[in-house]
């Protein structure tokens, strides 16, 4: 990061957002390693959106031939089908979407889990 000073002044901004905003929390003093899973991240741009960073938590790293995806259960597929999209598009006169502004961030996850979902941050 001290190679890029922009990339280590969006990346701080973004992890103080986050931490302000309640999506993560210090870990309480006197609280140890064990036991808990350290996910690696790192930041992108992308292309469209020259100047907005976004940090990417990679669940799939694997440590020690164990990844945190290896270890979760999959769940339902929520992804719907582009033919049944289309068709409810036409079903009526006007059609919107929206976009949940840091949707990920805000699923709650229940205490006795919350150690699993640690990352290292050192502002």
């Amino acid at each position: 990061m001290n190679k890029n000073s922009q990339f280590k002044a969006d990346y701080i901004e973004f992890m103080g957002k986050m931490i302000a905003n309640g999506y993560a929390e210090k870990v309480p003093d006197g609280v140890t390693a064990e036991g808990g899973w350290y996910i690696p991240h790192h930041g992108v741009y992308y292309p469209r959106k020259p100047n907005k960073i976004r940090v990417v938590f990679d669940c799939a790293a694997k440590c020690d031939g164990t990844s945190l995806n290896d270890v979760l259960l999959p769940g339902p597929n929520l992804m719907n089908d582009l033919k049944g999209i289309l068709m409810r598009f036409r079903e009526f006169p006007v059609a919107f979407s929206s976009d949940i502004e840091c949707m990920f961030y805000r699923v709650k996850v229940p205490e006795c889990q919350q150690d699993l979902l640690r990352f290292v941050w050192l502002p």
